[in-house]
């Protein structure tokens, strides 16, 4: 059976939709219920703006320098937001291996490995207190830069912690992917006060049944 394709719809995000220990992961979180009823909460560029200003994934000169730029060309905004989604789903596809200990595919590396050599042709080395660090350049504004900075978060950040750490939610309808950073690595929900306690509920209730 094929996966069903997303319903987009407007969400308002607030913390609660971040729990995946890193905006590379929370980023492939904007769709949810993937095993059940898909739904695609990026409904335009100005929505993925929103979504990069809550996890601070860029400096605020940059995200208002892309936000003018959306506003004067709408129609390149709305392709570049394809372009993210088309990225979203490669990582997911790049996760959801790892946490099931396959082989990911070569065009989800491919593709990831692109938008990583965008991402760091938008940085410029600084020196900050006699240390060498490596910053997004004030003037980036390509309207991929969104995704080019997921990118270099998941090999920098997610894909170089230990990958036996990634998770994907247990919970019915979810689906989210996160990084378990619990002392004893049993993390099993996204977040154990909603998919946590509808699991107990729904094992409570066929228990309750069969009695």
């Amino acid at each position: 059976m094929k996966p069903r394709l997303p319903v987009i719809e407007a969400h308002d995000f607030s913390e609660r939709d971040f729990v995946g220990g890193d905006p590379a992961l929370d980023f492939v979180n904007t769709v949810t219920g993937r095993d059940e009823l898909p739904r695609d909460w990026l409904d335009s560029y100005e929505r993925l703006l929103d979504w990069a200003t809550r996890v601070q994934l860029l400096p605020e000169k940059n995200l208002k320098a892309l936000k003018k730029s959306a506003q004067h060309s709408p129609v390149a905004a709305g392709s570049a937001l394809a372009r993210a989604k088309d990225l979203r789903e490669s990582l997911f596809t790049l996760v959801s291996s790892l946490v099931t200990g396959g082989v990911p595919p070569k065009a989800a590396l491919e593709l990831l490995k692109r938008y990583w050599v965008a991402a760091t042709e938008a940085h410029e080395l600084r020196l900050e207190d006699s240390r060498v660090i490596a910053k997004v350049r004030s003037d980036a504004a390509e309207l991929d830069l969104i995704a080019a900075l997921v990118a270099y978060r998941m090999i920098e950040h997610v894909l170089a912690a230990p990958t036996d750490r990634l998770r994907m939610c247990q919970g019915g309808n979810c689906s989210w992917v996160f990084f378990d950073s619990s002392k004893s690595g049993g993390r099993r929900w996204c977040d154990m006060a909603v998919c946590g306690n509808a699991a107990k509920s729904r094992r409570f209730y066929e228990r309750s049944r069969r009695t």
